[in-house]
């Protein structure tokens, strides 16, 4: 009896797992469990949280299927993956997240729509003021609203009203656009939105202005925890400065390898600016040594050499574009020789030589002093006469040895006939625009031109006199110049030549080597691409670099 009673327990208890379990199956089946994507984003340098970081994620296998959300002050973010049959219509009104946001020059906002009808959208600023409006007749589906940006920097409001239901997303302009307003791009044949059900894999990416964006691919089969450490773009992209006088100063004793409150460049500020290479110029006083400049060239070289012992662990020259490379790949600051004025070789090849064995990569043919063979710009002949003869065999010594030809200061005649003898391209490697500023240091069009169609590049320089001739200068000076070569002759024949430790004035926001983040700041927010930024900051220099320095 006992046996038999225990038996039907064992039986109750048996029949009412399985009933169980089949609830449970069943129950999976009409309710999926959902997906938790959380996690963190994060500077790559410093490891802290990165506000106003975002997240895009797309359907690998329709690429058209995305949503946005953002972290928190922190950088963290948590979202789920709907737990919806995959294909399922879409049955409510759904507005996403505007990104990019903060934005410029556009921002974007994902609508859903469950049935064709009016959807009126209008642009307010924190006034109040209406911006922009426009009503389209959408399908249902999804529909992808743009704004570029009408007007200056600030908060403003993005109103979408679609039968009777009103929504409503900050937004935040980072700088004045002239741009075209409201847009509208439909999808018409997507009526979902990223559903889970079978597994799916997705692309996730982490982004936030001023960093390069990363991408992490996932599915929806369990929970994901991710990091995501971002790289700034000044950082991620190659810093090149085709010009800085420091040298100047170390031959008078100063140690670039500690943090000085005087001058414009050293070690720890370089770092801390981000730059890469440095083209240091050997520049020696044409009225200082009227009889003796390559003595003194001499000695400015074995005062680096100083430096370079001293803080080798930090610090290396690099005579290839092979070692700019290996030096780069691991983050060390490298330095490449030049001489600034024809002065230096005292009309001697042998002497031209000797610097270029020495690790001197280019010369500046003239400084503001004329020589026996080249005319500077300064010079009141600057206009008719060029090259002498021997002039000539130093370009062609130079293009023999490998040595890049720099017509900053250089007059015009003289780089007229420096065009016309040389094989290779040149460079102007801290120059302006006269364009903007009609300064006799300055590039006329034509010359820009000129260099441009032998696949050279102008260093713009960052002495504000050569910018402006407004008492001060700023950012957007130095933007203006890049700004009018770009549009003369391309985005592929700009560079970057400070002159600091050289200059006597700065520009605000750019007063020593450290600040060169600034500008890349500024530079983002006029709209330039990382492409762009990549190119101006060494890119199209090394394409000279190798081109000529083999």
């Amino acid at each position: 009896m006992i046996v038999l009673i225990f038996s039907k327990i064992i039986y109750f208890v048996c029949v009412r797992k399985i009933i169980l379990i089949l609830i449970l199956i069943i129950t999976a089946q009409l309710y999926p469990q959902s997906v938790t994507i959380s996690g963190v984003i994060r500077d790559k340098q410093t490891g802290s949280g990165l506000d106003s970081a975002y997240l895009i994620l797309i359907n690998k296998n329709n690429l058209a299927q995305r949503d946005t959300f953002f972290a928190n002050q922190s950088g963290f973010f948590s979202f789920i993956l709907a737990s919806q049959n995959e294909g399922q219509p879409i049955k409510d009104f759904y507005i996403s997240n505007p990104y990019p946001n903060p934005f410029n020059p556009s921002v974007n906002i994902e609508v859903y729509l469950p049935s064709s009808d009016a959807v009126t959208v209008e642009v307010y600023n924190l006034l109040g003021k209406l911006i922009d409006q426009k009503t389209f007749i959408l399908s249902q589906g999804r529909h992808r609203i743009s704004y570029d940006g009408k007007g200056s920097a600030g908060i403003y409001f993005i109103v979408i009203k679609y039968k009777g239901k009103t929504s409503v997303k900050k937004i935040v302009q980072l700088d004045y656009v002239d741009g075209s307003g409201l847009k509208i791009f439909s999808n018409q044949n997507f009526t979902t939105k990223i559903y889970k059900n079978t597994i799916t894999s997705f692309y996730l990416i982490a982004s936030r202005f001023l960093y390069v964006h990363d991408t992490i691919e996932i599915d929806n089969s369990q929970n994901h925890q991710l990091i995501f450490n971002l790289e700034t773009v000044h950082s991620y992209v190659t810093l090149i400065d085709l010009h800085n006088d420091v040298l100047e100063k170390v031959v008078q004793g100063y140690d670039i390898g500690i943090l000085n409150s005087i001058n414009h460049s050293d070690l720890p500020r370089f770092y801390k600016g981000g730059v890469d290479v440095q083209f240091m110029a050997l520049w020696v006083s044409p009225t200082s040594y009227p009889n003796n400049p390559f003595q003194q060239t001499l000695k400015m070289i074995d005062s680096f050499k100083v430096q370079l012992n001293k803080y080798n662990s930090i610090f290396a020259q690099a005579r290839s574009s092979r070692e700019i490379d290996s030096l780069t790949k691991i983050r060390k600051f490298a330095a490449v020789l030049c001489v600034e004025g024809g002065h230096a070789i005292e009309d001697n090849l042998q002497k031209l030589d000797s610097l270029y064995n020495l690790g001197v990569r280019y010369l500046t043919i003239t400084w503001n002093n004329s020589t026996s063979w080249a005319t500077s710009a300064q010079d009141p002949q600057a206009s008719t006469k060029g090259l002498s003869e021997f002039g000539r065999q130093v370009i062609r010594r130079m293009d023999s040895l490998g040595m890049i030809i720099d017509v900053s200061h250089v007059g015009p005649k003289t780089i007229d006939d420096i065009l016309e003898t040389t094989n290779n391209p040149i460079i102007a490697s801290h120059s302006g625009a006269r364009t903007l500023r009609n300064h006799y240091r300055n590039l006329t069009d034509q010359q820009i031109i000129k260099i441009a169609q032998k696949g050279g590049v102008i260093g713009v320089i960052f002495y504000p006199p050569y910018l402006t001739s407004a008492s001060t200068a700023n950012i957007s000076h130095v933007i203006a110049h890049i700004e009018h070569i770009k549009n003369l002759v391309g985005i592929d024949y700009i560079a970057l030549g400070s002159d600091f430790d050289g200059i006597e004035r700065v520009v605000v926001g750019l007063e020593d080597v450290s600040k060169f983040p600034n500008l890349t700041e500024a530079l983002l927010r006029r709209g330039y691409s990382i492409s762009d930024i990549r190119k101006i900051y060494g890119e199209n220099f090394l394409r000279v670099f190798r081109q000529v320095c083999k």
